[in-house]
């Protein structure tokens, strides 16, 4: 589904300065021995702004016309591999990065609980001691079977993206369908895909067997305190020492 949006991609889903700063406001600061995973990495926008800052960043995506897309867009500085969230955890070894990212409501592409029980313990395994894990999905609490959220179009010199929401059969997942108007071509791509809706509740007690000590929940990327009205839920997770 992705490879349809590459070319417009960050157009459809830029980088925002205040999600920029969030994330910098919750990293520890870049040196030397500050490593940084990027989960989901999209198209490395997120890389390339931290790699600006002094990170030392690394990038994983399993789209391979994404991940050439972050290639030819970073400046050959940035390590890109073809990984998705199940590989992260056996691929780099353990107390590998002082923080992972995965934002853009990456981790509700894996399937179930358990695959995100075991993405969580895979995380803490290639953190260092006190290392962060920084995640943001839709808050997907907001969400019922009689109700999911509508998303305006979004407009570009040459192109139109729609996306909407609809409940699988079991309504167990929701189907992530997308629509990218060629305006001057006058022809669409359609795609689509399952998101797993993973509550406050199911995350939390996901987390219960990682080692992670602490956990920061907001609503957005202005620092608000998480709510159930909230449009987002960002966590900011830290391990203990080890």
């Amino acid at each position: 589904m992705y490879e349809n949006l590459v070319s417009v991609y960050e157009k459809i889903f830029p980088l925002k300065p205040v999600t920029l700063s969030f994330v910098q406001q919750h990293l520890p600061a870049p040196d030397e021995n500050t490593a940084i995973l990027d989960v989901g990495c999209a198209t490395g926008e997120l890389c390339r702004a931290l790699a600006g800052s002094g990170y030392n960043l690394t990038g994983v995506e399993p789209d391979s016309a994404m991940l050439v897309q972050a290639k030819l867009l970073s400046t050959g500085d940035i390590p890109f591999y073809p990984l998705g969230m199940k590989a992260v955890g056996t691929y780099f070894p353990e107390n590998s990065f002082s923080s992972v990212i995965c934002l853009g409501n990456t981790l509700a592409h894996l399937p179930g609980f358990t695959a995100i029980e075991g993405f969580f313990n895979d995380v803490a395994r290639l953190l260092k001691p006190e290392g962060r894990f920084i995640f943001q999905l839709v808050n997907f609490d907001r969400l019922s079977a009689d109700f999911l959220p509508e998303f305006p179009a979004i407009e570009g010199e040459n192109f139109r993206f729609l996306r909407r929401y609809r409940w699988a059969d079991d309504k167990m997942a929701i189907r992530f369908i997308t629509t990218l108007e060629n305006k001057s071509a006058g022809t669409k791509k359609t795609g689509e895909c399952l998101l797993f809706p993973a509550t406050k509740s199911q995350l939390e007690e996901a987390f219960s067997s990682s080692g992670f000590a602490g956990r920061q929940w907001f609503g957005n990327y202005k620092n608000d305190p998480f709510t159930p009205d909230s449009p987002a839920l960002i966590c900011v997770a830290e391990m203990g020492g080890k």
